[in-house]
């Protein structure tokens, strides 16, 4: 046999009723889906009420998830700044706190070490 008169073959075979599942199987798969689907009014029909879990209602206090993860990660860079204190942080937050400095202060220094003449 070749290997299309293989797969012809097969593909016959498979359209038989042995493949097909059973009445009874089918039955229980769509009872069961049918249990676990969600109602308009929030609750499953095999069970209790469902709602929206802890998390998403503490989310949704803040303005969802994406609002949450900001206020995370701006709550994390504050924690590292204020345990790691950087040198440069601290040489700024001194020149900008400290009014006799603010003339020494230079935020835009020269570009003059980068230009050269050739």
């Amino acid at each position: 046999m070749t290997d299309l008169e293989d797969l012809d073959a097969l593909l016959a075979m498979s359209r038989t009723e042995i493949m097909a599942p059973s009445t009874v199987l089918t039955a229980r798969v769509l009872a069961d889906a049918d249990r676990l689907q969600p109602r308009s009014d929030g609750s499953k029909a095999g069970g209790g009420a469902t709602g929206p879990g802890v998390w998403a209602m503490l989310a949704a206090v803040f303005g969802g998830g994406g609002v949450l993860a900001g206020m995370g990660t701006a709550a994390v860079a504050g924690l590292y700044l204020g345990f790691v204190q950087p040198a440069s942080f601290l040489n700024l937050a001194d020149a900008l706190l400290n009014a006799t400095q603010m003339d020494s202060l230079d935020l835009m220094p020269g570009i003059d070490a980068l230009l050269t003449e050739e």
